[in-house]
């Protein structure tokens, strides 16, 4: 049976924002869509209305031209709508059959049973009694999958389902993605990632500012165009140059372990590796396997042996986050929103937590306020921060926007050298590209980056040299020019390369 979806002009409005202005989209099984657009565009709005998160203001939503009523999650699964989160809605502890069996009516018998022909059927190979911790990012993604397919959807939503894949696991997922279309699952695929629209999918709809501005057939388009159409005007190219020869080391890493009591945690073994001058060390890997814990030894969070850090001739294993910000180190941690931000806080206040004794922030024990809100306004006109109210709770601003905050607040001082974790994740292509010429400006001015990155793509563009991170271990550093995206995958997965 052929399935209809039909949204009909959805308005959801919030105070002092528009998320969705009259939007009106169809959709038919047998295609794969794309909804694009940056953050703040209002395809999440869209997404959350039609799995029953959101109610709209106003609007109607038909399917095979029977009008739904979707006023909880719930009455989209009892609808045949599932949708696949970007984040695991998974309890790690349990195991892969307790976590599917929660929300289901069916008896163990008869579940068990239907889940074990869903996985022949798709070729999805998952113990189904192994606790969900010690699964793939992959075989969770399955898992949520599975889930929903136990239901038999008539349309499947996927929010941005590749964001901790593998390259090898992606091929898996699209070729699981196209099976299901084939077989009359309306698939409606969110992803930032150009590339994989152009690879998947066979329409594409763009939404910028809460409007519909574009749909259109993927043959029609290129990343570029799709770029542009997001982002409303054309986005300059940006190429990272060939990185000056430099034997001056600046940063070298030598026999690093840590083991920890936590068994949430990644052990770190014997890690080794150095960063010259005008160099970016790209680190990839999948989520989990380390990166986190590296992140946290690098800036201080962790406290390592003293010598196994050597800095600028200084050995800093021993410092704290602060005291190696004195020696010219800058960190962009991974979550901006509980480490690097304190949402509630005002703008210039969280540019006051990074406070270095020459920014004059403090003086005999007071806080100078003025210095400080100089020093925000600075950040915001040099980094392209889309507001002039320092006076803004961070929680408001977009992801992209305080990321740039976050980033301008740190390179501000102007360090020797930057270590990031996932500087893009969930940004939209605008702010990426901004990011990424942020981060090229930085080699080009002989300072370092150590970039840690589940993003290959972004990794491949950015990077002098690249290493691979797999339960705790580093691979050896291979240079940029000869690495590949199915090299570093094989690797990330824990495979071996020629």
């Amino acid at each position: 049976m052929n399935t209809n979806l039909k949204i009909s002009n959805i308005i959801k409005i919030y105070p002092g924002c528009i998320a969705n202005d009259n939007v009106s989209l169809e959709f038919e099984s047998g295609k794969i869509y794309a909804l694009l657009g940056e953050n703040g565009a209002g395809k999440s709005t869209l997404v959350k209305i039609l799995s029953g998160v959101i109610i709209p203001d106003q609007g109607k939503i038909f399917l095979n031209k029977n009008i739904l009523k979707l006023n909880s999650p719930l009455d989209a699964k009892k609808n045949d709508i599932g949708m696949v989160f970007q984040h695991f809605n998974l309890f790690e502890t349990l195991s892969v059959f307790e976590n599917l069996i929660i929300d289901s009516d069916e008896t163990k018998e008869n579940l068990r049973e239907k889940i074990e022909l869903i996985m022949k059927k798709y070729n999805f190979l998952i113990n189904l009694d192994v606790p969900v911790l010690n699964l793939s990012a992959g075989q969770k993604q399955k898992v949520e999958i599975i889930r929903c397919l136990i239901r038999n959807p008539k349309v499947l939503i996927m929010d941005e389902p590749t964001s901790v894949l593998t390259e090898q696991e992606t091929s898996e997922l699209f070729l699981s993605l196209k099976k299901f279309s084939e077989e009359g699952i309306l698939i409606i695929y969110i992803t930032h990632k150009l590339k994989e629209v152009i690879r998947l999918c066979d329409e594409v709809a763009v939404m910028r500012k809460g409007k519909l501005v574009s749909v259109s057939e993927i043959k029609n388009e290129n990343i570029e165009s799709l770029a542009n159409k997001m982002v409303g005007q054309n986005l300059k190219t940006i190429k990272k140059k060939k990185a000056k020869t430099s034997t001056d080391q600046l940063i070298k890493i030598t026999n690093l372990n840590f083991i920890s009591e936590d068994p949430f945690e990644t052990n770190l073994n014997n890690i080794n590796f150095s960063v010259n001058r005008g160099e970016c060390l790209g680190i990839a890997g999948i989520s989990g396997n380390g990166q986190s814990e590296l992140f946290q030894i690098l800036s201080g969070e962790i406290i390592s042996n003293k010598n196994s850090i050597e800095f600028n001739k200084n050995y800093i294993g021993d410092l704290n986050p602060q005291e190696r910000r004195e020696y010219l180190m800058a960190f962009s941690p991974e979550d901006r929103l509980e480490q690097a931000a304190i949402p509630q806080m005002k703008i210039f206040e969280n540019v006051a937590l990074n406070n270095f004794k020459s920014s004059n922030f403090f003086k005999n024990g007071l806080i100078n306020e003025n210095k400080i809100k100089e020093h925000a306004k600075k950040i915001i006109s040099d980094f392209n921060v889309n507001t002039d109210n320092i006076e803004l709770k961070s929680q408001f601003l977009s992801g992209g926007n305080l990321q740039k905050l976050i980033i301008g607040r740190e390179l501000i001082t102007s360090p020797d050298l930057l270590i990031c974790f996932n500087p893009t994740w969930g940004l939209d292509v605008g702010a990426i590209n901004y990011i990424h010429e942020t981060l090229i400006k930085i080699n080009e001015q002989d300072k370092s980056i150590i970039l840690i990155s589940t993003d290959t793509d972004e990794l491949l563009k950015l990077s002098d040299k690249i290493s691979v991170i797999h339960k705790g271990k580093l691979s050896k550093i291979m240079n940029a020019e000869e690495v590949t995206s199915e090299k570093l995958g094989v690797l990330m997965g824990g495979g071996e390369i020629d």
